[in-house]
């Protein structure tokens, strides 16, 4: 293994798709015109298929990995090359897992990782978007992401729900909102990391590619062509009601049973839609960490 994976990480309805649509805008189209048929160029890693893949890894482990002390024996062999099943020199790859050990076995290292960027968003909004996702109501979203023992279990593709069962689907450790961002953010590992904001993402694009793009040629000595033509192409056709309209349209394979992917992408929600019971609930719970990212 050799640093091969760059992670786009990020608790769950925190901008992750929309930073992979503008990465595969930049490094996968001539003219920065992103086409929901190029999603795919940029993965999650924590699918099924990954493990279809490579089940010879677990050996006689493999029928019991639902359980997660055993599949961390074996995440980060998941994480090689060979596993992944490419050959160019790094591959990017959507995870929502913190950075966490259960047990000995940590979610992923240095060894693995070319770079890291991590997608934060306001808790507050995010446990809107997260009730909207999952078909839940936001006081069970808010417990969900005040848990320290959170996880979430591997997404399956929409043809395979019989094959598997609650022991061979697997898990990975997300804990909570403010554990999970603390994971990512705080570690001092010599690799190239970037914190993005959902809110700079969403409302200051332009600035956001920007520092994108610098940081790829800063960092890792990636350069681009024709900047200012594909930033304008990008920020078209990775547009939230354009991505939305086409998702009503044609739909969109990450979208949940409950609901569409895209559904408001909008900041402060949370100052309508939330009480104040609800508020208190996060704010109490996350304080710290939302002062450091100026959310508070």
């Amino acid at each position: 293994m050799n640093n091969q994976i760059f992670w786009l990480a990020s608790y769950p309805k925190s901008g992750n798709t929309l930073l992979r649509f503008i990465l595969i805008s930049l490094f996968f189209t001539e003219d920065g015109i992103f086409n929901f048929k190029k999603s795919g160029f940029i993965g999650q890693f924590d699918k099924m298929p990954n493990i279809e893949r490579n089940k010879n890894i677990f050996g006689k482990d493999y029928k019991n990995i639902g359980d997660i002390n055993i599949f961390y024996k074996y995440i980060r062999e998941l994480q090689s090359k060979k596993s992944l099943g490419f050959k160019e020199d790094f591959i990017f790859l959507k995870t929502h897992a913190g950075l966490f050990k259960i047990g000995e076995n940590v979610f992923t290292t240095i060894n693995n990782t070319r770079g890291i960027f991590y997608i934060i968003r306001d808790p507050r909004d995010v446990s809107i978007s997260w009730s909207k996702h999952n078909g839940v109501s936001i006081d069970k979203s808010i417990e969900f992401m005040n848990n320290d023992y959170a996880y979430y279990k591997w997404t399956q593709i929409s043809n395979d729900k019989k094959i598997y069962t609650e022991k061979t689907i697997p898990k990975s450790f997300m804990s909570s909102w403010e554990k999970h961002v603390i994971s990512w953010t705080s570690i001092k590992w010599n690799v190239p990391i970037m914190i993005l904001k959902y809110e700079d993402l969403v409302y200051d694009k332009v600035n956001t590619i920007y520092k994108i793009i610098n940081f790829f040629e800063k960092k890792l000595n990636i350069h681009f062509k024709e900047t200012s033509k594909k930033i304008d192409n990008i920020l078209q056709s990775t547009d939230f009601e354009t991505l939305k309209k086409y998702e009503e349209k044609k739909g969109f394979n990450e979208a949940s049973e409950h609901n569409n992917f895209f559904s408001v992408g909008k900041k402060n929600q949370w100052k309508k839609k939330l009480n104040q019971s609800q508020i208190i609930k996060i704010e109490d719970k996350f304080i710290k960490t939302m002062r450091k990212f100026n959310y508070k």
